[in-house]
């Protein structure tokens, strides 16, 4: 989020701004406590191993959707807000949050974007804490002789948990993409919402082992590692998954015209005969040959050649349907394989194509020059039953297109 807009910047800093109230509000709170007295002072080392717990459950993250992101932090803060009072889950919240949001992206993320992901936290840790509280007491929800009792509250403090924490998220996103919050809830947060409730029971459980047996919760805690630590895993595989099939897609592409270039058109166009062979739905094939391509070279240079190259490939682009596939044959010949498409619906779109590239006009030093198109157009299985036989017979009707008259359309003979 390098460049935000006014609106957006203003809501990540009142989000911090009220962080920073309630923070204020819970040190006060805290201090009205009196948490030197010996009483409280016995609570220190279990705050202690929460807040260390929060640490690594902060940095167990892995993505789950394009803008969601998930880590075990969740469970955590709903077993602190279940087991202590007001204000300690926020106290065992807030190292962890400062360090695992804060100080590790620093340097990797603005300034405003670093203080709302802690702001963002700590209003979610602390304010369904004190909701919670005013209906109903959450560290007297969890007794192992009457869980079933406790449903009703525990699904109260989930659902404002998840409130809590995907609302302001929703906001964030509807002020950056321009779209409503709703939309991006369906698309995005909603085929992962099971995932909410997986982690209120993780933080019930952990709450239930604790008030067993405060080494219990290493039985819960150990698990839950391995599992951050597979995640941890396969996120790093499925990114670089992503890697490797961007740089194979970018391997794909002529680096003038971002089409697909020869191999890569071959390889499609192979998959297409295959799915014919297969399925039965024809493919045809126009081979698009520019016209006295070479005189605007020797008049004008190269560099005026690859814009004339760049603007019929954009031409080209535009004028086919979206599930063609256009590619850079080779020099000035150009290729679009049509999945499905009968002859009379290939004429019409190869038509279309040589109108579109005769319509290109290119500058040239101030002179404006335009280019033409013979295009050739054959159907497997009507005029070949290959991939080389087809492309020879579009290339050849591409030919008869050009000794033709030049900028015409012509079809394969059988």
């Amino acid at each position: 989020m390098d460049e935000v807009s006014p609106a957006l910047r203003g809501y990540l800093w009142a989000t911090s701004l009220a962080a920073a109230a309630l923070v204020v509000r819970a040190a006060a709170d805290a201090v009205a406590q009196h948490p030197l007295d010996p009483v409280h002072r016995a609570v220190w080392p279990a705050i202690a191993l929460f807040a260390v717990l929060a640490y690594l459950a902060e940095r167990a993250v892995v993505p789950v959707t394009t803008l969601v992101w998930r880590s075990l932090d969740t469970a955590v803060y709903v077993a602190a807000i279940l087991l202590f009072p007001w204000p300690l889950p926020l106290a065992i919240a807030l190292p962890g949050m400062l360090l695992a949001r804060g100080w590790r992206w620093r340097g990797r993320l603005p300034r405003d974007k670093r203080a709302f992901n802690v702001a963002h936290g700590l209003l979610t840790v602390g304010l369904a804490d004190v909701l919670c509280t005013r209906i109903v007491a959450p560290t007297t929800l969890i007794r192992p002789d009457h869980l079933a009792a406790a449903l009703p509250g525990l699904l109260l403090l989930g659902a404002l948990y998840y409130v809590l924490d995907v609302a302001p998220l929703l906001v964030v996103h509807a002020l950056t993409t321009g779209r409503s919050p709703w939309r991006l809830w369906v698309e995005q947060h909603r085929p992962v919402a099971s995932l909410a409730l997986a982690d209120l029971a993780l933080g019930v459980l952990a709450t239930l082992a604790w008030r067993f047996d405060p080494l219990a919760l290493a039985l819960v805690a150990l698990p839950l590692a391995a599992v951050a630590a597979a995640l941890r895993g396969r996120a790093r595989a499925l990114a670089a998954e992503e890697h490797a099939a961007a740089a194979q897609a970018l391997a794909a592409r002529d680096g003038l015209t971002s089409l697909l270039n020869h191999q890569a058109f071959q390889e499609r166009l192979e998959e297409e005969v295959a799915r014919v062979a297969r399925d039965g739905p024809p493919v045809a094939l126009c081979m698009v040959d520019l016209d006295d391509f070479g005189a605007i070279n020797n008049s004008h240079g190269h560099q005026v050649g690859d814009a004339v190259l760049v603007a019929v490939a954009e031409a080209l682009r535009a004028s086919v349907r979206d599930v063609d596939v256009a590619a850079r044959y080779g020099g000035d010949e150009f290729a679009v394989i049509l999945p499905g498409a009968t002859l009379h619906e290939a004429v019409a779109i190869a038509e279309r194509v040589g109108a579109a590239i005769a319509a290109v006009m290119a500058d040239a030093g101030g002179a404006p020059i335009s280019v033409g198109a013979s295009v050739g157009v054959a159907v497997l299985p009507a005029h070949a039953y290959t991939r080389d036989g087809l492309i020879r017979a579009a290339d050849a009707a591409a030919y008869a297109a050009k000794g033709a008259g030049k900028g015409r359309v012509r079809t394969a003979t059988p």
